[in-house]
């Protein structure tokens, strides 16, 4: 009995007590009669009571016989009613192993409620749905215990011999009480240690008096200390000193109002270290309502701390090179502003932008761009004072404020430092890369009294010494905010003209030198102004790059030149192609390849009748998206020619990693063929190359007949300039090939 749990223990014997009694009662019952009911016949009364005393009595023998049975079948009625109410199944086996008596319970557990005259004088081992192993614990020894599953109940079992008066095992008892709900409560306290010691949190338990009672693995391992430095111990033992008694105050005044207080400290760990934490405490109170422990839970928040405080320099600084970006410089050039109003002080601006970065980042890659800006910024910043900022815009455009000026040049003396820097070269992979600046300089209050005066005039500044040759600085002048101003009206003109049309298409042709005669034309778009007439391409392709209207202003060119070629092809102008430029803004925009194709079906214009022109900086962009493009483009027949060829830090790997059909040699080197030497072997190198990798060479800017007989003793392909035609309108076009000279050239 003792393995019982105390309240299955008590309630047991309180009712074998109370059996016991009735049968004790019984048995008195029983004593008090003189002879058994079928032992008193005629003979033996006379025998016993010869004189009839005894006879007389025996109706009142009989009487008090019967009624001491009605009470043993109520003691019985009674035991059969407290054995069937017991919270706990009974089984009562002979010695053969057979079911003497069970109960309600024991029927409803252990027999799926099968009837209890069905069950009595059934072997156990046949209706007991109990493994052999329990059967034989059963039956075997004077007593047994053990914990058994059942289906989804656990139950613990008692089994022991009953005896008799001479303490000689007669029967065998088995007594089961459910134990299910216990099985759950010590599960759940299991799981409930389990997490308390596995969980990442880490977790303390301390008294009403906030001393430390127990403390999980977690908690250790985040404030440095065992837990036997902390049992018995207070959480002062990790202040750090960096919070006031205010504080500590606050978070008394939670617990005691709200019971709860959530929040951040820092802490110090054993080793001295701060350790930020988020704490969450929770009052634990006893059922008379009255504080008995504190919970905490402790997440050290270091690495959230850390990337916090990356995210925060991430956002006002440049990734890559670490310098103060946009959003830092900006405030800091308005706080600069407002501090020099205050004093009445001066105070400069450097707008600096690489020279021939866009052309080393296209022809080397992007990661080698990315050092060589990361140079660039080291460079720059060994130039400056402490007490200035320099940061990075974006892409190559640096600026530089100049605080607290005394000397007027200090500003143009400080830019020349950075020009002659700029001029020394950059060492690379072995490789001697030269880059330059132009760096144009604004002064406060005299250029500008607000951030975005000061940057927009500083960067017209910087423009000037682009459009005068790079590699220099300007000082703003009134004349550079007339560009300004005339640039954005440029744009906003432009944008005004794709809404209303204003741009029209020229075409010039393109003469194959073995078929002699016209092959295809180059679509050049133009600009025709009311008021300023016709712009050049030149004043306003750039414009429209900067700006993106790139995007719209292509699609246009696509849609005009191929519905342009389809007329031609219907009446009766039999052209192999046309060509449009194409710029990086446009080859990398998703859906470009399905714009084409959408444009060409609309027409009913094959893909082979089509050629886009590239130049090498665009392709040397991005390599791999290049030929995922351009392959799809040649897959639909279109032709790929690269634009401008030789003029770019060209990378001859890609002529033969990418789908390229055409190499146009650039005008500059044509201008000057036959009579330079340098041009001349240029041109022939190009055109080698061409041949031995099967592509076919145009030549651009061609003009006199020098330089036609020299590029056709070459081997050039294709001749495009004014030797043959200026471009010119669409409806020019059809007349001009009828006309052309199909025997001879002009």
């Amino acid at each position: 009995m003792s393995a019982l749990p105390k309240d299955y223990r008590a309630e047991y014997l309180r009712s074998i007590a109370y059996i016991r009694a009735k049968v004790d009662q019984m048995l008195a019952l029983i004593g008090t009669l003189p002879l058994r009911q079928e032992e008193l016949d005629d003979n033996t009364l006379i025998e016993l009571d010869p004189i009839g005393i005894v006879t007389e009595s025996f109706g009142q023998i009989l009487s008090h016989l019967n009624d001491t049975n009605r009470q043993l079948d109520v003691a019985r009625q009674e035991i059969r009613a407290i054995f069937d109410s017991m919270d706990a199944g009974v089984v009562v086996i002979n010695d053969d192993g057979t079911i003497d008596d069970c109960n309600r319970q024991a029927r409803e557990w252990l027999f799926s409620n099968r009837d209890r005259q069905e069950l009595i004088g059934a072997a156990l081992s046949q209706v007991c749905p109990c493994d052999e192993h329990l059967r034989d614990g059963v039956l075997s020894g004077a007593l047994y215990e053990q914990d058994m599953q059942f289906g989804d109940r656990y139950f613990h079992i008692v089994a022991s011999d009953i005896t008799d008066a001479a303490r000689n095992g007669i029967k065998k008892v088995i007594i089961c009480f459910d134990i299910t709900r216990q099985k759950q409560t010590e599960s759940s306290l299991t799981l409930y240690g389990q997490v308390f010691e596995t969980t990442a949190e880490g977790i303390a338990i301390t008294d009403r008096d906030m001393r430390f009672v127990e403390v999980n693995d977690a908690y250790c391992r985040i404030t440095g200390y065992p837990a036997e430095e902390l049992l018995g111990k207070t959480p002062r033992l990790l202040r750090s000193g960096h919070h006031d008694g205010t504080f500590y105050r606050e978070i008394r005044e939670a617990l005691q109002s709200d019971g709860h207080w959530q929040g951040e400290t820092l802490d110090r760990a054993r080793d001295g270290s701060l350790i930020p934490l988020l704490q969450s405490i929770s009052v634990v109170r006893n059922e008379q309502g009255e504080v008995s422990h504190y919970i905490t839970l402790v997440t050290d928040i270091s690495a959230m701390k850390e990337t916090q405080a990356r995210l925060d320099f991430l956002a006002h600084h440049d990734p890559l090179t670490e310098l103060p970006n946009r959003l830092l410089f900006t405030a800091r050039l308005e706080h600069a502003i407002d501090l020099a109003a205050r004093n009445e002080e001066r105070f400069g601006v450097l707008f600096i932008d690489l020279d021939r970065f866009k052309t080393i980042n296209d022809s080397l890659g992007h990661q080698l761009g990315d050092r060589l800006l990361i140079d660039v910024a080291q460079r720059l910043g060994g130039l400056v004072r402490k007490s200035d900022t320099i940061a990075r815009l974006g892409g190559d455009e640096f600026v530089v404020l100049l605080e607290r000026i005394h000397a007027s040049d200090q500003a143009e003396r400080l830019a020349e430092k950075l020009v002659d820097a700029m001029r020394k070269p950059f060492y690379l992979d072995g490789m001697e890369l030269h880059l330059g600046c132009s760096i144009g300089i604004t002064m406060y209050p005299e250029d500008g009294r607000d951030a975005v005066t000061l940057l927009k005039n500083a960067d017209a500044a910087m423009y000037r010494v682009k459009d005068s040759g790079r590699d220099g600085y300007c000082k703003f002048s009134q004349d550079l905010s007339e560009a300004v101003d005339e640039r954005l009206a440029l744009e906003n003109a432009l944008r005004h003209a794709l809404r209303e049309e204003q741009l029209e298409l020229h075409y010039q042709p393109v003469i194959d030198m073995e078929q002699r005669r016209i092959v295809a034309v180059e679509a050049l778009s133009r600009w025709r102004h009311p008021e300023r007439g016709l712009i050049p391409p030149d004043c306003f392709i750039p414009i429209a790059e900067d700006t993106k209207l790139i995007l719209p202003l292509g699609e246009w060119v696509a849609r005009k030149a191929i519905g342009q070629f389809r007329s031609w092809r219907d009446q009766g102008v039999m052209l192999d192609c046309v060509s449009i430029n194409t710029s990086g803004i446009q080859l990398f925009r998703p859906g470009f390849v399905e714009g084409l194709l959408g444009i060409l079906k609309e027409y009913g214009v094959e893909g082979r009748h089509l050629q886009i022109e590239l130049t090498e900086n665009v392709l040397m962009q991005d390599v791999e998206v290049c030929r995922a493009v351009l392959t799809r483009l040649r897959d639909e027949g279109i032709r790929i020619a690269i634009d401008d060829f030789g003029t770019g830090y060209s990378s001859l790997a890609y002529l033969k990693q990418l789908p390229i059909d055409m190499l146009k040699i650039d005008r500059s080197f044509v201008s000057d063929v036959p009579d330079d030497p340098n041009d001349c072997a240029i041109v022939e190198a190009i055109v080698a190359l061409a041949y031995s990798l099967d592509l076919v060479t145009i030549a651009e800017g061609v003009e006199t007949d020098a330089q036609e007989f020299f590029l056709r003793q070459m081997g050039c392909h294709r001749l495009q300039g004014y030797r043959y035609s200026r471009p010119i309108a669409a409806g020019e076009f059809a007349d001009f090939v009828k006309g052309f000279p199909w025997g001879g050239f002009p």
